[in-house]
């Protein structure tokens, strides 16, 4: 058949605004509601179908900040671009392209070219002021998710808001025999810590070390991973282009069509994201929300 739709066309908006990923996943879950009486056929049991939650799953590159805004001369060819306003070309405000070097910018008609990707070899922590060596790192911040479904929510939709975050971190680091461990019979207490993820992508803070746990195998290095929780709210600079604990439109296109798109529609509460970086790969982050009332599927024509 040629009707199957192929991760070559995906698109994610968010805000109007594309966005780069390499994976979107959409959840539609229906609560089943026990309706087992003495009038059900035994041995089995009957159910009928509550609210729906619906999540979302976007996974990306980290990327740097996007560059300077672009308003006059010719775009350089391939490279990427976020149209930030007006028409660049044939590419519409809030649309990504890579330019073949014959458009042009103008005070209207804009764009900003689009981060590179952080990699593990900018990956660096500082603890206390002092350099810290690791292999990899992780940054996740978790908003508890609160249920705010009222009658007014659109049936059978469910909707929430966000409350607090937990932010977690955890670093993994090869054992050196003269290095003192950074967890010891002491209480621990919270002490600065600068995470960079990639050029002009920090975190800044105060955490505390909670955990030690120390891996060690006959035929390998022994390994010490290290959990930190942050105190508070930290600094973070550049740390992913989407925005957690806002209520935001989204829109994922699997396939563009003439008339309709084969996709789904409607307003996203993201709550979560988790970057993960080693010395020797990519950075990735990946963030997960809810979607909030009415969701709108549509049909490729």
């Amino acid at each position: 058949m040629a009707n199957e739709v192929t991760g070559k066309t995906l698109k994610l908006f968010v805000n109007a605004v594309e966005q780069a990923v390499t994976k979107v996943g959409f959840d539609r879950n229906f609560t089943l509601l026990d309706s087992t009486t003495s009038a059900t056929v035994a041995p089995g049991m009957e159910s009928v179908a509550g609210r729906a939650k619906s999540t979302i799953n976007i996974e990306a590159p980290l990327l740097t900040a996007l560059g300077a805004e672009i308003v006059t001369g010719t775009l350089t060819a391939g490279t990427k671009y976020l149209v930030t306003g007006g028409t660049i070309g044939t590419h519409a405000i809030g649309t990504i392209f890579t330019s073949d070097g014959t458009e042009t910018a103008s005070a209207t008609n804009k764009a900003k070219p689009l981060g590179t990707m952080a990699t593990g070899k900018d990956l660096a922590v500082t603890i206390s002021g002092s350099t810290f060596a690791c292999t990899d790192a992780d940054y996740n911040v978790n908003y508890t998710e609160l249920d705010s479904t009222t009658t007014g929510t659109a049936s059978p939709n469910m909707e929430a808001v966000a409350g607090r975050a937990k932010i977690t971190t955890k670093f993994d680091a090869i054992m050196y025999r003269a290095t003192a461990d950074l967890i010891t019979n002491s209480a621990p207490v919270p002490v600065p810590i600068v995470l960079t993820l990639g050029s002009g992508i920090t975190v800044t803070g105060n955490a505390i070390l909670h955990q030690m746990q120390i891996t060690d195998e006959y035929n390998g290095i022994c390994k010490v991973t290290y959990n930190a929780e942050w105190q508070g709210m930290p600094v973070e600079v550049g740390v992913g282009y989407l925005t957690l604990a806002t209520l935001q439109t989204a829109d994922i296109t699997y396939e563009a069509g003439a008339i309709t798109d084969k996709g789904v529609t409607g307003n996203v509460m993201l709550l979560t994201k988790a970057i993960t970086s080693t010395v020797a790969a990519e950075a990735k982050i990946v963030y997960t929300g809810v979607w909030n009332g009415a969701i709108t599927p549509t049909i490729y024509a």
